[in-house]
């Protein structure tokens, strides 16, 4: 197990991102374990979401995870895994939007 040089801007994946990647890719919670997600403030139409970059750990170097950030991910496109955003729940649903794009295959 390699020790994270990073600090919060990198995260485990939350209860809604595994549950989004298991109904919508079918991939278990036990698969999802060794994933990480990096966040990005951003607008989408009227509401702020968080945009997301899932990504693998172990495929990238110490340097790479020590600088992993949303842009850095999204330019070099290594180890990365799904992309999408997380809107906050509505008012009607106790629930956030979860929106997730495959990016295994790019």
């Amino acid at each position: 197990m390699r020790l994270w040089p990073f600090g919060k801007r990198v995260h485990k994946l939350s209860k809604e991102l595994s549950q989004e990647l298991l109904k919508t890719f079918g991939i278990e919670s036990e698969d999802a374990v060794a994933m990480r997600y990096v966040a990005k403030r951003g607008r989408l139409a009227s509401g702020q979401v968080n945009r997301v970059c899932i990504f693998d750990p172990d495929v990238l170097s110490i340097p790479e995870l020590a600088s992993a950030n949303y842009e850095r991910l999204m330019t070099s496109n290594k180890g990365l895994l799904f992309t999408g955003h997380i809107m906050k729940s509505p008012e009607f649903s106790n629930a956030d939007l979860v929106v997730l794009h495959d990016r295994r295959g790019v």
